[in-house]
């Protein structure tokens, strides 16, 4: 079966690649113009640290009652609500005077940012159907890279024109604007869409992804908790986690301390690490799908390649502060960023082999809830050795000692396999078929 008529669906999740990149514009425009406010309100590298941090921790408690909202307001009001509620705090965020403010305002920012990925997961999954559903959440997925890496340049220009006010007041406007647009061409449901042909509709609800809302099985999510492999999975997002946030968070501000660049030439520099980023994500997939392809175990596949991602982004942080000039100190540092950003999709293609059809979802939120303590952690953590070593170089080698570590614990516990058949005996016991 195959649809040939116009492909509404696509346009729609362009629109939804769109809200993911602009979420990134909008909580990174606060790293870029973080040396001039910490400037302006004299900030302590532990002040703006806890600043930093008061986004990623409201953004991972707000998860849970996020998802609740978007199945209560469907994704379309949840965006467009959400989206505006994104615009009213940045602009408000202007009017912060001292260093309380800073965090008040980034805490509800951090909240209503939180509805992205829920209210996407709810979305795609009734305009896909199961064939393209991995394509479209890698698509959406891309907006991470990409949203982050826009965001430097833009904001540096915005911020040599007209002021970091401007750079709050801008992103937050266009934030509002999308979630309008999005308002008035989506549907919640394809059908209700006058401009999806028939043949595309059919195609769509030929094979949907499957929701499981039967209850499950008791003890079951204690049996998940007793698998290395859900940990192993957990530790490396920790680790990407870490790294990805001390980049969205310090990284500006360490290009201006450390090699006292312009903010122009900061705004390029900073893309860097991204666009690096967009490429070792790409490959990576492509790599494990090649391999696979190959007659490769799966499993196996995407244990080296995470292990590999690690390895590699660990090796390029540590030699890092040893390299003096600027352009080759950079690239290292943006190739130790990439590398570690380059496990994304292979990681996240696990919970389903552990967690089953009943378990996929508490593995993914557990996953997801460990990464979180790592991006809560990494910018006040990054700001007290600042402070204290007066050097970004302890930081950088600290953020490396953690991929170490989450390195070690990975290879140590990931044992899909073996879960997997431990998972399966369990639920043999309940009398039920763990994979689809």
């Amino acid at each position: 079966m195959k649809t040939t008529s116009t492909r509404v669906r696509w346009v729609v999740m362009f629109l939804v690649f769109l809200i993911s990149t602009v979420s990134y514009l909008d909580r990174t425009n606060i790293s870029v113009a973080a040396p001039v406010i910490s400037k302006e309100f004299h900030l302590s590298p532990i002040q703006l640290g806890v600043i930093f941090s008061a986004f990623s921790w409201a953004y991972a408690i707000a998860q849970i009652p996020a998802g609740m909202i978007a199945n209560w307001l469907r994704p379309r009001r949840t965006y467009f609500y959400g989206m505006w509620v994104w615009c009213i705090i940045l602009i408000l965020t202007t009017t912060a005077g001292s260093y309380a403010a800073w965090i008040w305002f980034r805490i509800p920012f951090g909240i209503g940012e939180a509805i992205t990925w829920p209210a996407a997961s709810v979305l795609l999954s009734r305009w896909f159907p199961r064939v393209e559903y991995s394509q479209a959440m890698s698509l959406q997925n891309l907006g991470l890279v990409i949203g982050a890496a826009v965001a430097p340049p833009i904001v540096s220009f915005i911020l040599i024109q007209w002021g970091w006010k401007m750079t709050f007041i801008l992103t937050g406007l266009i934030a509002a604007l999308l979630g309008t647009i999005f308002y008035f061409y989506a549907k919640d449901d394809p059908k209700d869409h006058r401009g999806v042909a028939k043949d595309e509709l059919e195609w769509i609800q030929h094979d949907q992804v499957e929701v499981d809302n039967s209850p499950a099985p008791k003890g079951l999510y204690f049996e998940l908790m007793k698998r290395p492999s859900l940990w192993a999975v957990g530790i490396s997002n920790f680790g990407l986690d870490f790294v990805n946030f001390m980049f969205l968070t310090w990284y500006p501000t360490y290009l201006m301390q450390k090699y006292h660049v312009s903010l122009k030439e900061m705004g390029y520099l900073a893309m860097e690490p991204y666009l690096f980023g967009l490429i070792t994500v790409l490959g990576a997939g492509a790599i494990v799908r090649r391999l696979v392809n190959a007659g490769f175990n799966s499993v196996n596949v995407r244990r080296l390649v995470i292990a590999l991602g690690l390895i590699l982004g660990t090796i390029m942080l540590f030699i890092t502060p040893s390299i003096s000039n600027i352009y080759m100190s950079v690239t290292a540092m943006s190739l130790g960023y990439a590398f570690v950003m380059g496990i994304l999709g292979p990681q996240w293609s696990t919970p389903a082999e552990i967690g089953g059809k009943k378990g996929a979802g508490f593995v993914s939120g557990f996953v997801n809830f460990i990464g979180n303590i790592g991006g809560i952690l990494s910018p006040l953590l990054m700001g007290i050795v600042l402070q204290h070593y007066k050097s970004f170089t302890p930081a950088i080698l600290t953020a490396g000692g953690v991929t170490l570590v989450c390195t070690v614990l990975f290879l140590i516990l990931y044992r899909v396999h073996d879960d997997r058949q431990a998972m399966e005996r369990f639920h043999k016991k309940q009398g039920i078929t763990i994979h689809s």
